[in-house]
C-alpha cells in the first residue's frame, strides 16, 4: 500500500502547514474569520456545526477536532449534542445539510428562522458549513486523522483562535 503523506501521522494538519504554509495561513485566517467573530450563532452551536458538517463527510479528525474544541468551550456534556440535538440545533444541523448537498431555498431558511434563529445565524450556517466542506475534502485528501494524542490540545485551543497556529 502507498502512503503518498507519510508525514500525516506525525504532523496531522501541520502537513498542509509545512507543504503550502501560504495556503495554510489563509485558511486559519479564514477559519477564524467564520468561527471567532460577531455571529448569530454562539461558538458552540458553530462548533457542533463543524461536528455535525465534518461526520456527514466521514472526517474524523475534523469531526473530533470539532468536538474536543466544544468541550474547551463548554463542558464534555456537548459532545452528545451532534447525535441527539436541540431542536433549534436540529434546524442548524438540517440547514448545513441542505448547503452541503446544494439543496437550499427559501423553505430551507425558513425552518431556521421558525425555530427563532436571525438571519444572520442563516448566514453564519451557510459559511461555516462551506468551510467545513472544504476543510474536510483537504484533511481526507491528505490521508489526516485523528489522533488524541497529537490532536486534542491543539483543538481545544481553537476554542480561542483559530490563528493559533499562524507565525507572523
Amino acid at each position: 500500500m502507498i502512503q503518498l503523506f507519510p508525514e500525516t501521522t506525525k504532523y496531522g494538519m501541520g502537513t498542509f502547514a509545512k507543504r503550502r504554509p501560504q495556503v495554510f495561513q489563509k485558511f486559519l485566517e479564514l477559519a477564524n474569520e467564520i468561527m471567532n467573530v460577531e455571529s448569530g450563532l454562539s461558538p458552540l452551536e458553530r462548533e457542533l456545526v463543524g461536528a455535525h458538517v465534518s461526520m456527514k463527510f466521514g472526517c474524523d479528525f475534523c469531526h473530533l477536532g470539532h468536538l474536543d474544541t466544544a468541550d474547551a468551550i463548554a463542558g464534555p456534556e456537548v459532545r452528545s449534542l451532534v447525535s441527539q440535538p436541540t431542536a433549534q440545533l436540529k434546524a442548524l444541523f438540517d440547514f448545513a445539510d441542505k448547503v452541503v448537498g446544494n439543496e437550499v431555498t427559501d423553505e430551507e431558511v425558513q425552518k431556521v428562522l421558525d425555530v427563532g434563529y436571525l438571519e444572520k445565524a442563516v448566514e453564519d450556517v451557510i459559511f461555516a458549513a462551506s468551510l467545513f466542506g472544504f476543510a474536510n475534502r483537504m484533511v481526507t485528501g491528505f490521508g489526516i486523522h485523528y489522533v488524541e494524542e497529537r490532536d486534542q490540545q491543539s483543538s481545544r485551543n481553537l476554542a480561542k483562535s483559530y490563528l493559533m497556529s499562524v507565525r507572523r
